[in-house]
């Protein structure tokens, strides 16, 4: 007679997400360079230490929101938590090895995630006096994705909106861009961007200094 298994035995748990796995690997090792343990870190940016423990494992991966207070607390810029190659062809560099361009194929990204917005860094790394990036919302989602949230920091952004219709929310007021539009502000202002459309918008961005 043919047994039956247990429910659940068997079957294989999902693989972690090779991107979420590296970028875990990234954070626990600048925490650990800080000698800062886990629940310190979580304290600081405010969420579970339990999230933390997952996003360094690969098993979960932090909201924008999160991944910026992470690097902040790190003291790093967001855009040293970003994944893609690291080494530049010599058709890519000047005289002194110094790195100017950047394929297409070779950004440095934020992992892939439910948050419905992506990160591209167009500037070669983060040792610059810009940060430039290329930032994808899925329709319906917003930046910051929490409910309401909107972020400060230091510095002056502008957002140049490549397709699509976006709104921006600054210090109370809203402001409406479409593909050719663009918008330059203050970043010490409460601000927010929303997609409110039924189509991916795509912005390209630059923040002096580059977003910590």
């Amino acid at each position: 007679m043919a047994t039956q298994s247990a429910p659940g035995r068997g079957k294989k748990k999902p693989s972690p997400d090779p991107e979420a796995v590296e970028l875990g690997q990234k954070i626990r090792e600048l925490r650990q360079a800080r000698r800062m343990t886990a629940a310190a870190l979580a304290r600081s940016v405010g969420v579970s230490q339990s999230l933390i423990s997952q996003v360094e494992r690969g098993l979960a991966t932090p909201s924008i929101t999160t991944l910026r207070g992470i690097a902040r607390e790190l003291h790093v810029p967001m855009s040293a938590l970003f994944l893609g190659p690291h080494d530049a062809s010599a058709d890519e560099t000047d005289r002194y090895g110094r790195q100017l361009v950047v394929r297409r194929g070779h950004r440095k990204h934020t992992p892939a995630s439910a948050n419905g917005v992506d990160f591209q860094l167009l500037s070669p790394d983060v040792h610059r006096a810009i940060e430039f990036l290329e930032i994808t919302i899925q329709p319906g989602h917003t930046s910051p994705p929490e409910p309401g949230a909107y972020v400060t920091h230091e510095g002056e952004e502008c957002h140049l909106c490549l397709s699509g219709t976006v709104t921006f929310y600054i210090d109370g007021q809203r402001f409406i861009l479409n593909a050719g539009d663009s918008i330059y502000f203050d970043c010490t202002l409460p601000h927010r961007s929303e997609n409110n459309s039924d189509v991916p918008v795509v912005l390209v961005a630059a923040t002096t200094p580059p977003n910590s």
